[in-house]
């Protein structure tokens, strides 16, 4: 019996171990893909940051696509809970104020960095969209999730009066989520955030009933 123990708490130990290991490659390829680029970074670079050995990598990661991909899937998860459910799908506050917390959030978490270094999700986009099918279809699928969060909430809004009742939701869902996403490419080069400030009052503005 005690054996048994023995073994049973040295695996559990190892999981953990690897579990930690896999969770420093992941952060720290996040920071390089987000600030760098995918394609500029090295795994040379991830491992380093890491502290994590390369054997170690190939543990969890078949190559750095494999790991790029996961990178992806955690930050979508991540913006699932804290924006689409946190905030657009947050039925205590009405749908004007959940839009309003949504530029909000997008322009703290670019003053945070300095307006450095963007959109993860739109850099990605920017970058590989047009050369890796894989990364592509995710990316889209993750924009279309924001999307129909979005337009869920305009219907709210609309069915609430809080929002103009000739609405074409669909459209404008795709808009407000393009005009984020070249807004914080914009505060990039402005190096402030008037661009997302902007984008939030015109949206708005448009959007209130009348």
């Amino acid at each position: 019996m005690s054996c048994a123990y023995i073994r049973t708490g040295q695996s559990y130990f190892a999981m953990v171990r690897g579990q930690r290991s896999r969770e420093k490659i992941l952060e720290a390829a996040a920071s390089l893909f987000h600030r760098r680029g995918f394609q500029p970074t090295s795994l040379e670079d991830v491992l380093e940051a890491s502290g994590v050995c390369r054997s170690n990598f190939y543990y969890h990661f078949r190559s750095k696509e494999d790991l790029g991909l996961a990178v992806l899937a955690r930050q979508a998860g991540r913006f699932d809970a804290d924006v689409i459910e946190g905030i657009l799908e947050n039925e205590r506050e009405s749908p004007r104020s959940r839009l309003s917390r949504l530029f909000g959030a997008v322009a703290s978490g670019l003053r945070s960095d300095a307006y450095r270094s963007g959109c993860p999700f739109g850099n990605l986009a920017a970058e590989l969209g047009g050369s890796h099918p894989e990364f592509r279809s995710r990316l889209g699928a993750f924009f279309r999730r924001w999307e129909d969060a979005v337009e869920r909430c305009l219907r709210e809004g609309v069915a609430a009066g809080e929002f103009r009742r000739d609405l074409d939701t669909r459209r404008i869902a795709m808009a407000l989520v393009s005009q984020i996403e070249g807004a914080v490419l914009l505060t990039k080069t402005h190096g402030g955030g008037e661009p997302i400030d902007a984008a939030a009052h015109a949206m708005l503005t448009l959007l209130e009933s009348r």
